[in-house]
């Protein structure tokens, strides 16, 4: 938890809020070079330095650091009830970019969880919805994986028939091309149908999952309303 002192803002928290945010590498290196003036500051200065401090990692792909920092922000505004810094709600900020940096960490498990926590408190809001999306497309269960894998077998068997027809069927039977083709083609379209099957069926239980929650998030919403 942040220290709550009531000092006069400083020099260097001036100098904070002139940085452009949209230049993280400065707003970071100036954090570092002031973080222990920026802990005398006053509460509120504490929290919007923290923020922007938390948003610059993020940007710059340190989720490891930002994760960390993540949870302080959090516990912050839940424990000292600081929802909004800056006209910004940064709970729901903060939680989002948590489940993106867990996202790109490949925490596909804990990007999920967040996302989840996310759409139930805005069911209606189409990022939450798109970030459980792309996590739940890259947790490919067991048999789409088996389907995906067959499919790649499929492809590099009718690769080595398109090897056999052309270096010996096409020249020394010719007679049996025509079935060669159709072979490997069948080959081939198994291939192509094992992908089509194994992602499309995915992607369709994925979006019935998804429509499911979001209804019950809505339903337990209104209940509470």
């Amino acid at each position: 938890m942040l220290k709550k002192t009531h000092i006069e803002s400083s020099k260097a928290y001036r100098e904070f809020r002139a940085l452009n945010e949209q230049e993280p590498r400065a707003i970071m290196r100036y954090y570092k070079e002031h973080e222990k003036v920026f802990q005398e500051l006053e509460f509120d200065e504490q929290n919007y330095i923290l923020t922007v401090y938390a948003d610059a990692l993020f940007k710059l792909g340190s989720y490891q650091s930002y994760l960390k920092l993540a949870d302080r922000i959090i516990e912050i505004s839940i424990i000292d009830n600081v929802r909004f810094i800056q006209g910004e709600d940064i709970y729901r900020k903060t939680l989002f970019q948590k489940g993106y940096a867990y996202f790109y960490l490949h925490d596909y498990t804990a990007a999920s969880y967040v996302a989840k926590e996310l759409i139930k408190i805005s069911p209606s809001y189409r990022p939450y919805t798109r970030l459980l999306q792309r996590c739940m497309i890259r947790q490919r269960p067991n048999y789409v994986k088996k389907l995906l894998g067959l499919g790649v077998g499929f492809y590099f068997l009718s690769v080595i028939f398109i090897i056999i027809e052309q270096l010996i069927i096409a020249n020394f039977y010719n007679d049996v091309l025509a079935i060669a083709k159709l072979v490997r083609m069948g080959v081939f379209g198994l291939g192509l149908g094992a992908f089509i099957v194994g992602e499309g069926s995915h992607h369709w239980q994925i979006r019935n999952f998804i429509k499911d929650f979001r209804s019950k998030a809505k339903a337990r919403k209104n209940d509470r309303a």
